[in-house]
């Protein structure tokens, strides 16, 4: 079994793509964002992380972005673990802004539904967002969301 070497790590992050941002590469995103960019692989305990480093302009001024991504010890899957302005780590909402920017410098816009920052297994219990798995919307009355076009309609007559 061959060894997975950092290179394999920072390229699984720079040839993929963020959920909420389809069919742009991340490095590619980076690249349109930040200036002196760099990517560091930091092995601490069992986990495997790929810290970005760049910088840009947060508030009209300069400052020095990471985002850390765990990575699974086979290089196929990550998720974001953490992001820090300067020194400052950022809310699950700053998160999301930070990367409606990157995405909109990009040329790439976010889709808020298809990203959760803090869900795992499927679990969003803590998320923000409020999703729900597929055996979930059975559980949804769509007469209710009809319900509310039926009002519209009537207003409108």
């Amino acid at each position: 079994m061959e060894s997975i070497t950092d290179e394999s790590y920072i390229g699984l992050i720079c040839n993929g793509e963020f959920n909420a941002i389809p069919d742009f590469k991340i490095g590619e995103l980076f690249e349109s964002f930040f200036d002196n960019i760099n990517y560091n692989v930091v092995k601490e305990s069992e986990k495997v992380y790929v810290d970005f480093t760049g910088e840009a302009t947060c508030d009209n001024k300069p400052c020095t972005i990471l985002i850390r991504f765990e990575v699974d010890k086979n290089a196929e899957e990550f998720e974001i673990a953490e992001v820090k302005v300067n020194k400052d780590v950022l809310s699950e909402d700053e998160v999301l802004d930070l990367l409606e920017d990157i995405a909109y410098v990009g040329g790439a816009v976010m889709d808020d539904e298809d990203y959760c920052y803090s869900c795992s297994d499927e679990d969003c219990s803590s998320c923000f967002h409020n999703c729900h798995s597929e055996e979930d919307d059975d559980e949804y009355d769509d007469d209710d969301e009809n319900d509310e076009y039926e009002d519209d309609e009537e207003n409108d007559e």
